[in-house]
């Protein structure tokens, strides 16, 4: 995939030719997506779900209006009935629409580059995961607890490129630790995940394989000290431990270190890392960063069409969150592309207003 046709002067069609061309024609292919596709082909409906995203639009509905009166969408995107719509994204390979994102996220990694946020690590990534609750009337097949059905978006940022590395959606009744197979593999990057993720076993196996990680402990967790080191401030301690108990298989054989303060409610904040060489303040704060990927999951469900879904099976509802994801990388390209001082959502609500205007409007308005 190029980054950008020189050629495309409409907004909306300059932000999505990196999509388009062989690359996606061999995606089309690997997934058969163009069978039986009644003129509605995977390039026209991936083009049409990232139109709804970036454009605000509420519903299909909407979205078949839109392209219908718009010359300029009909140019872009082949039209299609609602009913059309709605069974491609029931039935068509969401699996295309994954493998897009991950294209155009490779793209972005390269052009966007990182923002080094602290002097021992190159890259400092988080994990953490976002339900997505349907009604369970309408997805029952998605049953997680008390009458309630979603899926769990679970999710590797890369705090400091800003963008999610890697993304699992899995039904919300999963077990966190099940969903982040393959998200720890770069043993230069620190690692931010919260006690929603503990597993002594696997703390182990991360030591063993020199991958660096800060998380907090759960408030239950059984701890034998093993020294402790002074710290020139009366809320913070700072420890060496073993976790678990010699009558419990459930035992780290590594030692780690448990760093003990208090929040604004005078409630015990307990930090754990398999870092000994920083000070205790400093792993405090690079733990803080985590609260990046809370931030992210709070803009993508204010500012793009993942609350309200418009398809009800997993394959519909997959579909609709990877062409979130693919739009807010879009945005995050673009924004580089013409130098935009504004803020990611100052940019996105201008780009909103202005998709089917050209180019240079962008920077006539951004100044």
């Amino acid at each position: 995939m190029k980054l950008y046709n020189n050629n495309n002067k409409i907004i909306f069609k300059k932000i999505t030719s990196v999509i388009c061309g062989n690359k996606l024609k061999s995606l089309t292919k690997k997934y058969n997506t163009d069978y039986r596709a009644q003129h509605f082909y995977t390039e026209s409906h991936i083009l049409s779900m990232i139109y709804l995203q970036l454009s605000g639009t509420q519903s299909l509905n909407g979205l078949v209006d839109k392209i219908k009166h718009s010359p300029k969408l009909q140019s872009m995107i082949n039209s299609a009935s609602l009913s059309q719509i709605s069974r491609k994204n029931a039935s068509r390979d969401y699996r295309v629409f994954e493998d897009v994102f991950y294209e155009v996220l490779n793209i972005a990694k390269r052009k966007l580059g990182i923002t080094v946020l602290n002097k021992h690590f190159k890259e400092i990534k988080a994990i953490d995961s976002t339900i997505i609750q349907i009604a369970s009337t309408l997805a029952p097949k998605l049953n997680y607890e008390n009458g309630k059905s979603g899926l769990k978006i679970s999710t590797l940022l890369n705090i400091s490129s800003k963008l999610p590395e890697k993304v699992e959606i899995v039904p919300a009744r999963t077990n966190d630790r099940k969903c982040i197979n393959g998200f720890i593999s770069d043993k230069n990057a620190l690692y931010l995940f919260d006690k929603g993720y503990y597993d002594y076993s696997w703390y182990d196996n991360l030591s063993d394989n020199g991958y660096k990680f800060i998380t907090r402990q759960t408030s239950n967790a059984v701890t034998e000290e093993i020294s402790s080191t002074y710290v020139d401030n009366d809320l913070v301690f700072d420890y060496e431990v073993t976790m678990g108990t010699d009558y419990s298989s459930n035992k780290t054989k590594n030692t780690y270190r448990e760093i003990l303060t208090f929040d604004e409610n005078e409630e015990e904040v307990r930090i754990l890392t398999n870092i000994f060489d920083i000070p205790a303040e400093e792993i405090l704060l690079l733990y803080k960063l985590r609260w990046k990927i809370e931030l992210f999951f709070k803009w993508i469900k204010q500012n793009l069409k993942i609350k309200k879904w418009l398809g009800y099976n997993e394959n519909a509802v997959k579909i609709q969150i990877y062409s979130a994801l693919i739009a807010y990388v879009l945005l995050m390209l673009f924004k580089l592309l013409i130098k935009s001082k504004l803020s990611i959502l100052q940019f996105t609500r201008v780009i909103e207003i202005n998709l089917l205007e050209e180019v240079e409007i962008m920077r006539l308005l951004d100044g």
